[in-house]
């Protein structure tokens, strides 16, 4: 019986001690950058209505941003909302920190909120 103990033991450690490149890549994108939204396509070309109001609301306030497009590796967005517990696309971090998703921004926006935390 001992035997398999060590086994069991070996086997789980792997797994719990695994790196994760993609969540690694966004955790240090969000770093990176000051502001970053996560998103469908880009912002000359937004893959949905979301997206693109979110991109709206940021270039109303001439706000340079960082964008990451969430469409081209579904890892990404998994992995995304896992770290910032958010289920929805786009996700606008400042600061590290999770601002939202759009309704949120939008309502920031036209509140002045979303100018105050990017100035």
């Amino acid at each position: 019986m001992s035997s398999t103990e060590p086994n069991t033991a070996t086997s789980e450690q792997p797994a719990a001690a695994q790196s994760n490149p993609t969540r690694d890549a966004i955790q240090q994108a969000i770093g990176e950058h000051r502001v970053i939204l996560f998103m469908k396509g880009t912002p000359e070309a937004p893959g949905c209505g979301f997206s693109a109001r979110t991109v709206a609301a940021l270039q109303a306030l001439d706000t340079q941003f960082a964008a990451v497009d969430v469409l081209p590796d579904p890892r990404i967005r998994q992995e995304l909302s896992a770290l910032s517990s958010w289920p929805t696309i786009p996700q606008l971090f400042v600061d590290g920190e999770l601002v939202g998703g759009c309704d949120i921004v939008l309502e920031m926006y036209e509140s002045g909120e979303l100018a105050q935390a990017l100035s």
